[in-house]
């Protein structure tokens, strides 16, 4: 019984957080519609595709901003190198 409500909390809180995002003007387009799809399929499937996403998207996207952070740190580098040899 205890754990029954513990569930239905959980699950209320979750759904409360998920309108939040639903209702936010700041949150991405793709992140509202991923949602609400994701609250139309069996959560066991959301948490393998979940799982993808992750392993997929956050290695893709952490070696874009490295690689940007790469190019400008080269980019203002060259630029300082420059600025002393005409100094």
């Amino acid at each position: 019984m205890e754990s029954e409500r513990r569930l239905e909390t959980y699950l209320t809180e979750a759904e409360d957080r998920i309108d939040w995002v639903l209702a936010h003007p700041g949150m991405s387009d793709w992140l509202k519609e991923t949602l609400r799809g994701a609250c139309e399929r069996d959560p066991v499937e959301v948490l393998n595709d979940l799982e993808m996403l992750d392993h997929l998207l956050r290695r893709r996207a952490q070696a874009q901003i490295e690689r940007s952070l790469s190019r400008i740190g080269h980019e203002s580098g060259g630029l300082e190198q420059t600025k002393e040899k005409q100094g």
